[in-house]
């Protein structure tokens, strides 16, 4: 019986494998700015808040942007190098 370890750190060889960490990536990173914000709100700090808002929305407008772009090139057949 032959033993396989994947490695979490290894580049993505498909389009797929690609939007599945994008998307991960994108999800951890959302958790982090929700609670970036939680704590923006605490501290009652206009300017941290809106830092935190304009930063949140920029990180998943982008990162949406590659699932859209990576999901594009998967099904229009571009493979990668």
């Amino acid at each position: 019986m032959a033993y396989s370890q994947q490695n979490r750190f290894a580049l993505p060889s498909t389009w797929l494998e690609l939007n599945d960490t994008a998307v991960e990536l994108l999800f951890a990173v959302s958790l982090l700015i929700g609670s970036a914000s939680l704590f923006a709100m605490a501290s009652g700090d206009p300017e941290m808040m809106a830092l935190v808002a304009l930063t949140g929305l920029t990180v998943i407008f982008l990162g949406t942007a590659l699932v859209r772009s990576s999901e594009y090139l998967r099904t229009n057949g571009v493979s990668l190098p």
